[in-house]
Parts: C-alpha cells; structure tokens; sequence
C-alpha cells in the first residue's frame, strides 16, 4: 500500500470550485509498483475536478494498518477494500494570508 502527497487546485470541476482555492491531497493506493500507483494517483485526483500544483517525489510504503498514522487507518482501510482512497485537506484563499 502506497500513500502518496500532493498538492491540488480547485478547478471549475471540482465539488469544492469557489469554496476551496487549493488542498493538501493524500491518496492511498493498493497497487502493486510506484509508477503504476503515480499515475493512478493523478488519475484519481484529476477525475476528481483538482489540478496536481505539485506531487511529491517521496511516498510512504505500508504493509499493514499497524505502520499507518491512526487519524488514516479508515482511508488506508478503504483502500484495501476499493484500491483507493482520496482525502483532501481543503483550505481557502483567506488562510494564506499571516
């Protein structure tokens, strides 16, 4: 199980459009290799209404529920069951400002 970070914008299709300026996406991916998990991966996030600003080169490498951070074991469940999971941690264009 990979889990993989990017950073997303909101895009006219997105169900966050004019609610949402950007989010902290992470995905996890029961997949087999990184590079079939990297392209689906921007697949997902992109089928979803984001624009990828930025993906992370580093990924995380899980090999059970016990490896993952508590606050993402029902994502990381989900991918075991679905392939994937998305999870985007949205923020609005006044959170930028400070």
């Amino acid at each position: 199980m990979f889990q993989i970070n990017a950073h997303v914008l909101s895009s006219i299709d997105s169900s966050q459009f004019g609610k949402a300026q950007g989010a902290y996406a992470v995905i996890f991916l029961n997949y087999a290799d990184i590079d079939g998990a990297y392209a689906l991966a921007k697949f997902y996030i992109e089928d979803d209404g984001w624009v990828i600003d930025e993906i992370q080169d580093e990924y995380l490498l899980f090999t059970s529920a016990e490896d993952v951070s508590e606050e993402y074991v029902p994502y990381y469940n989900e991918a075991l069951e679905t392939g994937y999971s998305l999870l985007f941690n949205c923020y609005e264009k006044d959170d930028l400002k400070d």
